[in-house]
């Protein structure tokens, strides 16, 4: 019979045990015992990993730019099986990063003055010596001109579709 009851106890940051403590009481046909455990929560972080994540946006590629850059690049071949791997892998990356797109934002959606008390208050928001109440304003100002450029932008949606 092993003396040592608790072999590993896996945990992530979501979540710790407080108190452990082995149950000898129940009869499981073996050396093994139940472990009876406190844990501790963050609501938070379980909340928010039920979300699922932002997915992420399929890269736009020129393609005549492609052609012009795989075209014009100098693809040698090494000996090594490993470097080579390497090499190719290193110039497709670099030639496709070269041949990206951008892809247009909504940028329409919220206007340069909004974009502008934005700054303003991501400014304010470092500024150590920032007083509350100019806080106060600021985010009014910025809640009052986002609602109005949304409803712009959704009554320009509106006349669009009709």
């Amino acid at each position: 019979m092993t003396y040592a009851e608790i072999d590993h106890i896996l945990t992530n940051r979501r979540w710790c045990l407080l108190d452990t403590s082995v149950v000898r009481l129940f009869c499981t046909g073996s050396d093994h015992h139940l472990l009876r455990a406190k844990v501790r929560f963050n609501r938070k972080l379980e909340k928010n990993s039920l979300h699922r994540p932002r997915g992420k946006s399929l890269a736009v590629y020129d393609e005549n730019i492609l052609n012009e850059v795989l075209s014009k690049r100098d693809w040698q071949i090494k000996e090594d099986l490993t470097e080579d791997y390497e090499l190719l892998v290193e110039g497709l990356k670099s030639s496709a990063e070269f041949a990206s797109v951008p892809q247009a934002r909504r940028s329409d959606r919220i206007s340069i003055i909004t974009k502008e008390l934005l700054e303003k208050r991501r400014k304010l928001k470092l500024d150590p010596t920032a007083t509350r109440l100019t806080w106060l304003e600021i985010n009014a100002s910025c809640r009052r001109t986002l609602r109005k450029d949304l409803q712009r932008c959704k009554q320009r949606k509106i006349l669009e579709a009709v």
